[in-house]
């Protein structure tokens, strides 16, 4: 949850033991200023776990923020385009095991 911020060596240790760990990014895209959050998304990926970081917004009831959320990945300076893609839905998707005919329903095709 909230891919365990503040705690990120321990985040680590945690997702380095048991490879069937992912994480979300949830509140900490929207409530941290983008420059820690990019540090901590920046840790992730750097000790080799983008595969396992999935996209989360918390919204429940502040409007706007699911938008908001999805912008911060889009323009994460640290990101490649592919790792943008994994997080916003690929992650996901393999960790919930969707079909194929699933995924490329979702994809238009």
């Amino acid at each position: 949850m909230h891919a365990g911020w503040p705690m990120i060596d321990d985040m680590l240790a945690v997702m380095w033991a048991h490879r069937q760990v992912y994480v979300e990014v949830g509140v900490i895209v929207w409530a941290l200023p983008r420059a820690e959050f990019y540090r901590y998304l920046q840790r992730l990926v750097d000790a080799g776990f983008g595969d396992r970081v999935m996209f989360g917004s918390d919204q429940m009831v502040w409007p706007g923020l699911i938008e908001h959320s999805i912008r911060v990945i889009e323009e994460a300076p640290v990101l490649s385009a592919a790792q943008k893609r994994d997080i916003l839905y690929n992650n996901a998707a393999r960790f919930l095991r969707l079909p194929q005919a699933d995924i490329d329903r979702h994809h238009g095709r």
